[in-house]
């Protein structure tokens, strides 16, 4: 008997502190002003999801101004959902890894073909074969071109919410999420 009077409590002590934790804390907005600079080309997706690629003339606390040609829109703070730049790929990792799978393929070809004494001694071909890699490393992440996002829209709370239901007849837990 003593133990469901210490169980109970414990129970729902523990209930109470996983509703709390369960809760998100909604994040800075990070200030238009310190990502978002007059000049810079632009994907601004408003608050109806649609994305418009602009250039930005103006900036304030609580706005963006772009431009598309003669088109000026000003967007407010709270119509942005997300604004992104044109983020392009690394070359020096198309360059390793051309290089390297270059030099890869011209040693395994050499060890099938002469003796490996050969191959080891002889570096020129390596290095000629392994520039003409990295070469093809560099054109292909030339090409690759991604949008980031600098300015994403605060998330919305939730939060988990979890009671003890406990009477004479009924025992369980009832449990709900909102978001």
């Amino acid at each position: 008997m003593w133990l469901k009077h210490i169980a109970l409590p414990v129970v729902f002590g523990a209930l109470t502190v996983s509703a709390a934790s369960g809760q998100t804390q909604q994040q800075a907005e990070p200030y238009l002003e310190q990502v978002v600079k007059p000049g810079m080309t632009v994907w601004i997706t408003d608050s109806s999801a649609k994305e418009e690629k602009r250039h930005v003339v103006g900036v304030s606390a609580d706005s963006v101004t772009a431009a598309d040609g003669e088109d000026v829109r000003r967007f407010s703070a709270t119509d942005i959902s997300r604004i992104r730049v044109r983020q392009s790929d690394s070359l020096i990792n198309g360059v390793l890894i051309g290089a390297g799978a270059a030099i890869g393929s011209g040693l395994l070809l050499c060890g099938l073909t002469e003796t490996w004494a050969n191959c080891r001694d002889d570096a020129g071909p390596m290095f000629r074969i392994g520039a003409i890699g990295a070469g093809a490393g560099i054109a292909i992440d030339a090409l690759i071109r991604g949008r980031k996002t600098i300015y994403p829209a605060a998330p919305g709370s939730s939060a988990l919410h979890a009671s003890p239901l406990i009477d004479r007849h009924t025992k369980g837990l009832q449990v709900s999420l909102s978001f």
